[in-house]
């Protein structure tokens, strides 16, 4: 017998004894499967709403196992998801803490060298010491931030007018997607204006467009500098050892 049917049966004894004392008791055999059930849709009700919705129609609603199955996986998921938050905001802490013991000398070296000391790209590095920048300056609430660095690092990309329509529509929260914010980002102008009509040319925002580009173009170059690099130190590398390779042929 294993231990759950155990526990179960001494439940049931104590049920049926309490009925031996007081036939007018209900015998009540306790489902453990029921209580994690509520339990888990009291800590999260709106969980239960969307699985209603998502799975309106279905037979699913119907298997109480396959609902708690979802409801764990979600709340699972949840910790796993808040747990990745803390570990990029701690590297870009780490990171920040690093800038400041160095030199600007010595801190250009450590960007240049990044990928060899780091199991990221300096365009990485630079992404995550800016949302650890924008969490403790408050203007991304720690637990508001999301558990995906890109999207993250998408809102520490809006202006501050672009941020309040994002407070306003309730995007500063850990579930939003990227998509979300870059469409935001889309449908508000830097300045927080409203777009312009269709067919005018919106040149602030195409000026706002082509920074973003530069930037990310001047760290594609210096990622790609630095593989240009690295390839020329390992063909020199390789070098004695082809030209051996050719003498033993000839």
């Amino acid at each position: 017998m294993s231990a759950a049917a155990g526990k179960r049966s001494k439940a049931a004894l104590k049920a049926f004894l309490a009925a031996e004392e007081d036939p007018a008791a209900e015998v009540v055999v306790v489902d453990p499967r029921a209580a994690e059930f509520r339990l888990l849709g009291a800590e999260d009700p709106g969980a239960l709403q969307a699985i209603r919705e998502v799975f309106a129609g279905t037979n699913l609603l119907d298997d109480q196992e396959k609902v708690r199955r979802i409801l764990r996986t979600r709340s699972e998921i949840q910790k796993e998801w808040g747990d990745a938050r803390d570990s990029f905001l701690a590297i870009g802490r780490a990171l920040i803490s690093l800038e400041r013991e160095l030199t600007k000398a010595e801190f250009a070296r450590l960007r240049h060298g990044t990928e060899r000391l780091f199991p990221f790209s300096d365009a990485t590095a630079t992404q995550l010491r800016q949302i650890a920048r924008a969490v403790d300056g408050g203007r991304i609430p720690a637990l508001a931030c999301p558990g995906s660095y890109g999207t993250a690092y998408q809102i520490t990309l809006l202006t501050e007018p672009q941020l309040q329509v994002a407070r306003e529509r309730g995007l500063i929260r850990p579930d939003v997607t990227r998509r979300e914010i870059m469409q935001l980002r889309r449908e508000v102008a830097a300045d927080g204006a409203e777009p312009p009509p269709p067919g005018r040319l919106d040149r602030a925002r195409l000026r706002e467009e082509r920074a973003r580009l530069g930037e990310r173009r001047a760290h594609l170059a210096e990622e790609l500098a630095m593989v240009e690099r690295r390839i020329a130190q390992i063909d020199e590398l390789l070098s004695p050892v082809i030209d051996s390779e050719a003498e033993t042929v000839g």
